[in-house]
């Protein structure tokens, strides 16, 4: 007698498992202590922190840590306007591969006590990828925004676009949420983050959903140029 699995049941456990290693890099939900040494940054005068809450594509996944645009952000910010700031700028990298705007909101309060001055917001793309309703996104993304807001730290949120996987009208609300946070809360809005990123081969790695090196390059240049019109001039 054997043991072996009915047809059905083998293939779908195959699926199963082609899925789970297909996007286990993207929409897995994280481990809370992944940034665990976060909130122990010592605070230093003269040092405008810059908090960036995302997931993969923040946490740079498949690339080196100092060809992610967090890191990347940092330089620029320190080799071009941190002179005229009479200021060091730092980059907190507050991604996880994975996270979804339901992580984000776990993880706000405790990333927030290492006392940034500036929030980026670039969460939401796991939800769509995943189907998550738009409104519970919109609840998720509104809370963050609004935890951060009491705390009067500023924010750039980062807007995301997702595939018609879902249909037209969930794609749509999706793209709108972003815009109806920034006018509610009257916070900066970076319409795309991967604008010049997103579809293009040339920027992205095999998988077609994470930058490569070049494309993180391209989105550095996108957060500054949209970030540094809303920090505060001295």
């Amino acid at each position: 007698m054997t043991n072996s699995l009915p047809v059905d049941t083998f293939h779908l456990l195959v699926k199963f498992l082609l899925l789970a290693l297909l996007f286990g890099g993207c929409t897995s939900e994280p481990q809370q202590n992944s940034v665990s040494s976060i909130p122990n940054k010592v605070i230093q005068k003269n040092v405008f922190r810059i908090l960036i809450l995302g997931d993969s594509l923040t946490e740079g996944y498949g690339v080196s840590e100092h060809q992610a645009y967090p890191t990347l952000l940092e330089e620029k910010l320190n080799q071009e306007i941190a002179q005229d700031h009479n200021t060091t700028f730092e980059v907190i990298n507050a991604g996880i591969s994975g996270s979804t705007t339901s992580g984000g909101v776990s993880r706000i309060d405790w990333l927030l006590q290492s006392s940034p001055n500036f929030l980026v917001v670039a969460l939401g793309g796991n939800d769509g990828l995943r189907g998550v309703p738009v409104e519970e996104t919109q609840k998720n993304l509104d809370r963050i925004i609004q935890t951060a807001k009491d705390q009067k730290i500023p924010t750039l949120l980062a807007g995301m676009k997702i595939p018609p996987n879902y249909g037209i009208e969930y794609t749509r609300k999706f793209a709108q949420l972003f815009q109806d946070l920034a006018t509610k809360h009257q916070v900066a809005l970076l319409p795309f983050l991967l604008e010049g990123v997103g579809g293009n081969p040339s920027m992205n790695l095999p998988d077609r959903i994470h930058p490569n090196p070049a494309g993180h390059q391209k989105i550095s240049e996108t957060v500054f140029k949209s970030l540094i019109s809303h920090l505060p001039k001295n």
